[in-house]
């Protein structure tokens, strides 16, 4: 049986499809600054790794810009910047997920509550798991895991951790990959 939601939920739900729906159509419209947002080094690489993680506009974009300006930046802070960033994005997906929770779940339904169980028993290290490598599915699972009630602190630090520890893999992957290219061809860096 469906409950309705909360005004609490839907207020939350609203506001959080509110800001994804608005951030989408202001990448669309100004994908050209996108470019200049990468100049700006650690403050861009911020600011497009939470888009790209808050956001199903622009998925892939995270990923190019750590490993572009690990190559070109000192990697650490790369890698811990872009993680914040993944993070701070995730959040605003959990929050959907969260708001939404009435209005998206069906009580009735048995992937739905085979899910549940699984989650509810293995959440943390699915958060981790789901955090630490490159997957396109994230933005959904973080809803999901908001629609459960996952622990926001939880979920906030076992995604850190994760998302940080998969953008210094690709920030010093471009370190030691980009960096060698770049020399190789005589390119300054």
């Amino acid at each position: 049986m469906k409950r309705k939601p909360t005004t609490r939920e839907a207020l939350i739900s609203g506001l959080s499809l509110t800001v994804t729906i608005v951030l989408c159509i202001i990448i669309v419209q100004h994908r050209g600054y996108l470019g200049e947002i990468r100049r700006w080094g650690y403050l861009g690489c911020f600011i497009i790794n939470t888009l790209a993680s808050g956001t199903l506009a622009v998925p892939g974009l995270g990923i190019l810009v750590t490993f572009t300006l690990g190559g070109v930046l000192n990697p650490a802070i790369v890698g811990a910047v872009a993680g914040i960033g993944e993070t701070i994005g995730a959040v605003g997906a959990y929050f959907t997920g969260y708001g939404g929770r009435g209005l998206f779940r069906d009580n009735n339904s048995a992937l739905y509550t085979r899910f549940t169980n699984i989650l509810h028993r293995h959440g943390s290290k699915s958060v981790f798991l789901m955090a630490s490598v490159v997957n396109p599915i994230y933005y959904p699972f973080a809803v999901f895991m908001g629609m459960l009630r996952f622990g926001l602190t939880r979920f906030f630090l076992l995604t850190w951790a994760g998302r940080t520890i998969k953008s210094m893999v690709l920030a010093y992957l471009g370190y030691f990959g980009l960096r060698s290219i770049l020399q190789w061809l005589g390119l300054s860096f």
